[in-house]
């Protein structure tokens, strides 16, 4: 019923967050393979920080994923069924994308235990082909998918697959990902993003978020 009434009033979800958030992991994956080469050998303590960047990463890729595959997927399913195929292949590209984590996921403790030459180029490969795959993915379900939504599902519907992902990420790496969110985003994006997020956030944001999500970019890149 509350499908109907959002639809029937005319509104349609603005479905552009989706591209932020892509924007983001395309960031984090043009840039991690590089930081995981450049530890030097012995240096456990860099290859924490960098670690525990590329863990951020894949713990956000698979909160934003889950969703999909939890709510979104199904949804469309069930009311854009002319564009069956195209649903299909963002659930089988997932299963890759998923299979790539794991991998990923199962060197990192090698490497931050012991990070070695080898080590590195061996996870910074990897990182480097999650990010081919992950890039074409998001490039597919931009021009498909998107659409797709912004045609079938309702304002509170799409919101709601937003709120299905933040509960999959915990409660301690929330303010991280929104300045991590905020800090890709345009100037018009920001505003919007601010505008939708609760009180307590903007003003976590515009106290501590900003300035901390800027430390760690100077700890890993050094500016």
């Amino acid at each position: 019923m509350s499908e109907m009434v959002d639809r029937a009033a005319g509104s349609k979800p603005d479905v552009h967050d989706m591209v932020v958030v892509h924007r983001s992991f395309r960031q984090a994956c043009a840039q991690l393979p590089d930081l995981v080469r450049g530890v030097r050998a012995g240096d456990t303590a860099r290859a924490a920080l960098v670690v525990d960047e590329v863990r951020f990463m894949l713990m956000g890729l698979e909160a934003h994923h889950t969703s999909e595959d939890e709510y979104l997927w199904p949804l469309l399913a069930d009311r854009a069924a002319a564009h069956a195929e195209a649903i299909a292949r963002m659930e089988e590209q997932h299963h890759r994308l998923e299979e790539l984590v794991t991998k990923v996921t199962g060197a990192l403790d090698g490497l931050m235990a012991a990070p070695q030459p080898a080590v590195c180029a061996e996870v910074a490969d990897q990182l480097t082909e999650l990010g081919l795959v992950l890039t074409a993915h998001m490039d597919e379900e931009e021009r498909t998918i998107l659409p797709l939504a912004a045609e079938h599902l309702g304002v509170a519907e799409w919101e709601r697959l937003g709120e299905i992902s933040l509960a999959k990420v915990e409660k301690k790496h929330l303010l991280r990902a929104f300045s991590a969110l905020m800090a890709v985003a345009t100037p018009a994006e920001r505003r919007t993003f601010l505008a939708k997020a609760p009180l307590p956030a903007r003003i976590l944001w515009r106290l501590s978020g900003r300035r901390a999500h800027a430390r760690r970019e100077a700890r890993l890149y050094g500016a």
